[in-house]
């Protein structure tokens, strides 16, 4: 059981780093509240300079003291300006800590999320939720939040300044915060259209951008340009209604604002009257009043991004847990052998619904190959995903031997699969074949493209496989893709190959090559599946599996199934006899 030793090792590790992350960041969440602790206090510096200028600067005309207190009163501003600098500074560091904290896991789990459901909007967002989320924790709102609690302080002492305003002061503050909720409520509903409208649009320029060929070609890109023009435009016209009401809240509480310290005036200045306040306590009330308010505002103009970073967290936690890594399932040795097997599957689409498929079963001994033919959508590439974990089972088992599929790493390094799209990530041809793993021998990777038949074509080029590919530019042809990914999928000889339509793009050079390595991997033990339209693909099959409309119709031997099954049987058999070739006039589906 060394893979299940190995994965607990490998989880206590990341809990490790996950607490030792965690603790850091505590620690810096505790210097910012102790940095915002002492320099509060420091925001009295102005009206306590104010108090002895009026109550004892002026009435003892003294020059000296004036420079006294002017130069404490600088040196106050100079301590204030560090420590408020300092808690920027960490908040830029907490947000930081935070994405390098969330990124991998993030990104794990919308990959995971994306497998099962491409146009899940919660995994769609995941990596500008991260952004909202990092540039809320340094916004000048973060450090509004922070002074808050020290508000309640300042209405504190504006009662022992004088009852009356104290009281004075204390209405104003809930006035303010009234004026923030309201702004909220009003902001809500346009704030939700907006993102809606904006993630549809984001949804159509992907689409388009993944098929802009067939979009030019069939004269759908103006269309697909006004569906994106409308919804973006639905989500400005949104935008702005925020906005709007925003602006207007920002503006009524910054005029409430000046209200409330001509009104602190007025009442200090009737209280010197009354003989119960001194003059210097004037100014001092209205400048502490306006401090007091000042976060309040703030945070009721800003509120929005602090409530969007909010749900954006809110989002990311319930991604990573909703598609958290499952435990590994091993009841044999650290590589899965044996029989493929697979009893009453029934796969649905996100959320439920109609079945997508239902296969009653079939079992492939080691050494053998299946081949799965069909009509388009009958389920083909869905049994491909479900065999490799890209879509959720509902009902029914799969197994490789003692071990349920689909496999978890480290045991799924055994595993070979070809898509119907391939896609080369940015690094070299020899990475990509290697699935970007590291300390690989240069051995194992020639061995994966000579298997796939592309190694003369690689060793052509000036780098070999070194060879750079970036993912939005490479200059390889469809066919040359196809067989890196083939390498790719051969890659460290895998126990289960899975081939969805792998001749898609092949000549027949490469179909010869697609055929070799079927036959190479059935001599060493594997299983291989090969989803097929053309039967040139079933070559090296020995079993068929024959779906239409979502159900398994027939299972068995390949000849057997194909006389039994298949109306244009003679054209078949002569397609897929080795030393035929490919015959082009055989493209037909087996399926028809």
């Amino acid at each position: 059981m060394a893979t299940t030793r190995h994965r607990r090792q490998g989880g206590q590790a990341r809990f490790d780093e996950a607490a030792r992350v965690h603790w850091h960041a505590r620690r810096l969440w505790l210097a910012v509240l102790l940095f915002s602790g002492l320099m509060n206090p420091l925001m009295l510096t102005g009206p306590l300079f104010m108090l002895q200028v009026y109550d004892r600067v002026i009435p003892s005309n003294s020059s000296a003291t004036l420079a006294v207190l002017f130069a404490l009163v600088v040196f106050m501003y100079a301590m204030m300006t560090l420590l408020d600098s300092a808690r920027i500074r960490i908040l830029v560091r907490i947000a930081a800590q935070f994405r390098l904290r969330v990124e991998a896991p993030v990104f794990e789990a919308r990959t995971r999320a994306l497998t099962l459901d491409r146009n899940n909007p919660m995994a769609l967002s995941a990596l500008q939720d991260i952004d909202v989320v990092f540039r809320a924790i340094s916004s000048p709102a973060m450090l509004a939040l922070l002074d808050t609690p020290w508000a309640f302080g300042f209405f504190i002492l504006m009662f022992f300044l004088h009852p009356l305003l104290g009281a004075l002061a204390l209405i104003g503050g809930v006035i303010m915060v009234a004026i923030a909720l309201w702004g909220q409520w009003r902001t809500r509903p346009y704030l939700g259209q907006a993102q809606a409208s904006a993630r549809t649009a984001d949804t159509i320029a992907r689409l388009t951008a993944e098929d802009a060929d067939t979009m030019t070609a069939l004269g759908m890109d103006v269309t697909a340009s006004k569906l994106w023009n409308a919804r973006r435009k639905e989500a400005l016209s949104a935008t702005l209604a925020v906005q709007d009401r925003v602006g207007i809240d920002g503006a009524a509480a910054r005029a409430f604002r000046m209200l409330m310290n001509s009104a602190m005036l007025g009442a200090g200045a009737w209280l010197v009257l009354q003989g119960s306040l001194s003059p210097g306590l004037i100014v001092a009330a209205s400048i502490i009043t306006g401090r007091t308010l000042v976060p309040i505002e703030l945070l009721a103009t800003q509120w929005t991004d602090m409530r969007a970073a909010l749900a954006a967290d809110q989002r990311l936690k319930k991604l990573v847990l909703m598609n958290a890594e499952k435990p590994l399932t091993v009841a044999s040795a650290d590589q899965p052998s044996g029989a493929l097997e697979v009893q009453q599957l029934v796969i649905t689409p996100p959320g439920g619904g109609v079945p997508l498929l239902r296969v009653q079963g079939f079992k492939i001994q080691p050494g053998r190959a299946m081949g799965v033919i069909g009509p388009s959508g009958s389920g083909k590439t869905t049994l491909a995903r479900a065999l490799i974990g890209s879509v959720t089972v509902a009902v029914g088992t799969m197994r490789l031997g003692d071990d349920v599929l689909p496999l978890t790493p480290p045991v799924d390094t055994r595993l070979g699969y070809l898509p119907q799209r391939i896609i080369l990530l940015d690094g070299t041809i020899g990475q990509n074949i290697s699935r970007f793993r590291r300390d690989v021998p240069m051995s194992a990777i020639e061995a994966a493209g000579r298997a796939a038949g592309v190694h003369n074509l690689v060793v052509s080029l000036p780098k070999g496989y070194d060879t750079v590919i970036e993912s939005h530019a490479h200059r390889l042809s469809g066919g040359q893709t196809q067989r890196i990914g083939l390498a790719r999928a051969l890659f460290d000889d895998p126990l289960l190959l899975i081939l969805d339509e792998p001749i898609a793009n092949l000549d027949a050079e490469g179909s010869a090559a697609l055929n070799r390595a079927v036959r190479m991997a059935k001599a060493r033990g594997a299983v291989v599946v090969v989803m097929a339209h053309r039967p040139a693909a079933i070559t090296e099959c020995e079993d068929l599996l024959v779906l239409d409309n979502g159900a398994q119709v027939a299972f068995g031997p390949r000849d057997r199934v194909l006389r039994d099954m298949v109306r244009n049987r003679t054209a078949v058999v002569r397609s897929i006899a080795p030393q035929q070739g490919v015959d082009p006039r055989a493209d037909n589906e087996a399926g028809r």
